[in-house]
């Protein structure tokens, strides 16, 4: 279970700071673009941290996916919303995410970065820490919004010199 639980976590860790922190490589998008996506980021944030998962939900498209490993892909709002209720039930979460790149083309965004992650139960324990890369892909719809469509983590080794972040 405590396995299951970290392996689940690893998807909530990509959306946690603004990019503006980061510093990362920009491509292809204009000023507008970067801060809408920014926007996202942080209303991800809010949304998670206040439990709210049906808006969590509302960042991803209709038809958005999150792919955490050893699990079975999540599709649409409603699978999505249930995922991240079950997996943050009981746990203190904290992430640092570091985005390589952001690009831009057309309709369709995505970034790529490295995160830590900690996690430890509400009850108390010692807190388990993760590392790992994550691929995030955004798409602007018809009403000129942009929303995560594709959500996918995988763990790496290289990541693992980032310092772990401490839930509070």
């Amino acid at each position: 279970m405590r396995r299951s639980l970290t392996l689940s976590l690893m998807c909530l860790s990509v959306l946690v700071v603004p990019f503006s922190a980061w510093g990362a490589e920009r491509r292809g998008g204009t000023e507008a673009d970067y801060a809408a996506i920014d926007a996202i980021e942080v209303r991800w944030q809010a949304a998670y941290g206040a439990r709210d998962f049906e808006a969590l939900s509302d960042l991803y498209t209709e038809d958005g996916w999150v792919m955490a490993r050893r699990r079975p892909a999540m599709r649409g709002r409603e699978e999505i919303a249930d995922f991240f209720a079950s997996v943050a039930e009981d746990t203190k979460l904290a992430v640092t995410f570091e985005v390589e790149e952001l690009e831009v083309i057309g309709r369709y965004a995505w970034n790529v970065a490295q995160f830590a992650l900690t996690y430890q139960s509400m009850s108390g324990g010692e807190p388990i820490h993760d590392f790992g890369r994550a691929l995030i892909l955004y798409k602007k719809g018809d009403d000129g919004q942009w929303r995560i469509h594709r959500d996918m983590d995988t763990p790496t080794p290289d990541a693992a010199d980032m310092t772990p972040p401490i839930p509070q």
